[in-house]
């Protein structure tokens, strides 16, 4: 068969593919920005269960208004 019907690939053989684009290792992409948003969240969490979570927050607020509502005490007398 001629080379004229399937096109002339006699240099097709030669060429080397061309070399993909290098990508930053400081540019974000999709995968690096749920990265940085799963690391975001873990970090949240990690503060909150150090601060005592939200049962802590609850007593400490219970406390609050408890001490807000008290008598205050008799000053002492020398």
């Amino acid at each position: 068969m001629p080379p004229a019907l399937f096109g002339d690939t006699s240099d097709n053989m030669t060429q080397t593919p061309p070399e993909p684009q290098k990508q930053s290792p400081l540019k974000l992409n999709g995968a690096r920005i749920v990265i940085l948003i799963l690391g975001v969240l873990i970090l949240v969490y990690a503060v909150s269960a150090m601060m005592g979570g939200l049962a802590n927050y609850q007593a400490l607020r219970e406390a609050a208004t408890a001490a807000k509502t008290a008598e205050p005490a008799a000053p002492a007398t020398p």
